[in-house]
């Protein structure tokens, strides 16, 4: 091993987290500065105890999940719910799915990375029609990622060239529209919360002269107190999704997606997380399912289930695939 080498990499680790809290100390220096600016932008609310509605997730996991030596590939997507519904002593959970669909291809197959966008857009397509199928009754309903990566993973599997030549690509196909329709549903309803993964959006520290940098989550972080948030119009998107046979309802959908509202707000964690959503406050309803530092309890529970389901199938398919030993 080149210790030099390692060590070196050890030591910018060390500077790394000692600059971001030198940066971090120096901010809380001008906390109530900074408060007060955000205040003028925006009102600093703090979420109301007693808003208890009921919450549930989808999400999905594919791949793939089997081979063989004649250059054969067994691909697979599924995906679960989960929903959580308040009760006077306890959190009743009700599990959904998982919803599971395969697909057998052949090694002559030639847009290999073509194939995982068709996956991907028919994964997402298939969290929005679950989450209205099983979902529409509750109060809440959580789809991991923002509005415009739903977007651009549906427009990314439609686009694909010869998409109809794959089994998945058929059915991405023929659920397009009543994908739409169920987003646009969602929406319209007030339901529909994204929770983006990340975020390089800047839609405050951008407005404040006094900062050096443009990181909404870090300024937050240091200005909001625990259970406090602010609401922000969303700047409107230019969206992209095909027209073909959907005219009537992409309009409505575009409509909905741009008059989204930003929530940030700090979680029991101390971690700022941000939702895009039509509700007028959602925090007190999700707060606690952040008390970790990772990722939130609603997505986990269902991210999980997704993955394991999926994971069981390939594990099983490795047991029974006779060339394991020579893939």
């Amino acid at each position: 091993m080149e210790w030099e080498g390692f060590l070196e990499g050890y030591r910018k680790i060390e500077e790394f987290s000692i600059q971001g809290e030198k940066l971090l100390e120096e901010l809380r220096k001008k906390k109530k500065e900074l408060r007060e600016e955000v205040q003028r932008i925006t009102p600093i609310r703090r979420a109301k105890e007693g808003d208890y509605l009921s919450v549930a997730a989808v999400d999905s996991a594919f791949g793939e999940v089997d081979g063989d030596a004649w250059g054969r590939r067994l691909y697979g997507l599924c995906v679960s719910g989960a929903g959580f519904v308040p009760r006077e002593t306890f959190l009743e959970t009700r599990e959904k799915g998982p919803n599971f669909l395969t697909e057998e291809m052949g090694a002559s197959y030639e847009e290999e990375d073509e194939y995982e966008r068709v996956l991907k857009g028919l994964a997402i397509a298939k969290e929005i029609e679950k989450a209205r199928e099983w979902f529409f009754d509750m109060d809440l309903v959580v789809i991991d990622g923002s509005a415009k990566s739903v977007v651009i993973s549906i427009n990314q599997g439609m686009t694909v060239q010869n998409l109809e030549e794959s089994k998945m690509g058929r059915v991405l196909r023929s659920i397009y529209r009543e994908t739409l329709q169920a987003l646009y549903d969602l929406l319209n309803s007030g339901k529909l919360l994204f929770i983006p993964k990340r975020s390089g959006e800047v839609l405050l520290a951008d407005k404040i002269s006094s900062l050096q940098f443009q990181n909404d989550f870090v300024l937050l972080s240091v200005v909001l107190e625990e259970g406090e948030y602010v609401s922000l119009r969303v700047p409107p998107q230019r969206y992209t999704l095909p027209k073909e046979g959907v005219e009537d309802i992409l309009p409505k959908v575009f409509d909905l997606l741009n008059h989204l509202r930003v929530i940030y707000f700090k979680a029991p964690s101390g971690r700022v997380i941000k939702v895009e959503t039509r509700q007028p406050s959602p925090v007190p309803a999700i707060e606690d399912f952040f008390i970790l530092e990772g990722e939130n309890l609603l997505t986990y529970y269902a991210d999980r289930s997704a993955k394991l389901h999926f994971t069981n199938y390939k594990d099983y398919a490795k047991k029974t695939n006779p060339w394991r030993y020579r893939l």
